[in-house]
């Protein structure tokens, strides 16, 4: 699993948007995570709590939408 830290630039597939983000908040496990992104993703309109689930997918803490994310290299 990528880690992820606060300030982390981030490419987020929702469905078949891909937007850019940036991570906001990282529990030190990466568990829990709060994502940012200047966008509307399934009704969250710039940020989105996320929870790793068991089977290994994030999805969003309020209404379970799945997200994928991908570390941006720069």
């Amino acid at each position: 699993m990528t880690g992820y830290t606060k300030g982390d630039a981030i490419e987020i597939t929702c469905g078949d948007r891909k937007v850019e983000g940036v991570v906001l908040i990282g529990s030190p496990n990466n568990v829990s995570l709060m994502i940012g992104f200047e966008a509307l993703l399934n009704g969250h309109a710039g940020m989105m709590p996320i929870f790793l689930h068991d089977d290994g997918v994030y999805r969003s803490i309020i209404d379970g939408t799945e997200v994928t994310l991908k570390k941006v290299v720069e």
